[in-house]
């Protein structure tokens, strides 16, 4: 056996193929020839029946079949109109029709339906020879190509989801640390640049935290911002920023005036106050705002909101605090 032959019917062997032909002599003479280059043969009887088999192909493995070699006149449901069917369900489907007739009209007919090849009958064992080399050759690099799209599309899952990863708390699955301060700093740039209106921050901390940890453990702690941070991403707007700064600190960025932040700061103290954590812990949260002004940097409206906070704490906490 050549080096090419035998190359050929190791590829050809891993082919699923559906053989459709209603002759019962032809049905049995082709099948032998085909069997010389295909392991995984399934034979049917005419177009209709063959039609059925393709669909519960699909449907059992997820895949089409790699080849469909089918006659031309068939009882009940011809050749041409399983090839129509085929096509419009898979587009990309491999056609090999064999058939004695050889009418143009016909054989138009299969060219519009974007068949791969036409033989005809009797068929000869070189020219089928030819054909399936052929075909095999197209299925490789098909093969080869949707392989290398899935791997292109793999690679480009795996960076959405690192890059995720990348700007996202583990605990609390917002945004962290990082992320914020880099859109702080890219939205802080614009607002110098005047094209960006309006800019303010709100601190966000838990009130006597550190309690919950002693009292009840840091398992209790982590619950308690998680929940934490789920009740203040539903109670702010889409277009706000929300992430964990560290710890038990939040921040909330937002292009709003300072008026609406400070309406945004006072309505999430309240709901936090009236909110029972891990059905049996009521807390408290203090609120530091700040609004950007021009020249300002990442450093100097950090340290703004950051004193902020600091003055709500000082003045009794579960309050929210205003330096502009």
């Amino acid at each position: 056996m050549s080096a090419n032959l035998k190359e050929l019917l190791e590829h050809t062997q891993t082919l699923s193929v559906l053989f459709i032909e209603d002759n019962f002599d032809v049905r049995i003479q082709l099948v032998k020839l085909l069997e010389n280059f295909f392991s995984d043969i399934d034979v049917e009887v005419d177009g209709e029946e063959g039609l059925k088999r393709f669909k519960e192909y699909y449907s059992t493995n997820g895949t089409f079949y790699d080849l469909i070699i089918t006659d031309l006149s068939m009882p009940r449901f011809d050749g041409i109109s399983l090839c129509k069917e085929i096509s419009k369900i898979n587009e990309d489907q491999t056609i090999l029709v064999i058939s004695a007739h050889t009418e143009s009209e016909k054989l138009i007919k299969l060219i519009d339906i974007g068949i791969y090849k036409f033989l005809q009958k009797p068929v000869d064992y070189r020219d089928l020879l030819s054909t399936i080399t052929s075909i095999s050759e197209k299925l490789k690099s098909r093969k080869s190509f949707k392989q290398l799209k899935s791997e292109v599309k793999s690679i480009r899952n795996n960076n959405v989801i690192l890059n995720q990863l990348a700007i996202t708390d583990k605990l609390t699955s917002i945004y962290n640390r990082r992320y914020l301060d880099n859109i702080l700093l890219e939205k802080i740039e614009k607002f110098n640049k005047k094209e960006q209106k309006k800019l303010s921050i709100i601190f966000i901390d838990i009130d006597d935290f550190k309690k919950i940890n002693d009292n009840f453990g840091h398992v209790k702690g982590d619950k308690v911002l998680v929940e934490f941070s789920e009740i203040i991403k539903y109670n702010i707007r889409t277009e706000d920023i929300f992430g964990r700064w560290g710890g038990e600190e939040f921040i909330i960025i937002s292009e709003s005036s300072l008026e609406t932040t400070v309406e945004i700061a006072n309505k999430l103290k309240n709901v936090i106050e009236k909110h029972t954590f891990c059905k049996d812990l009521e807390l408290t949260s203090s609120f530091g705002i700040t609004t950007c002004k021009y020249n300002d940097t990442l450093s100097t409206i950090i340290q703004k909101a950051d004193y902020a906070l600091y003055q709500a704490k000082k003045n009794g906490k579960n309050q929210a605090f205003l330096i502009e």
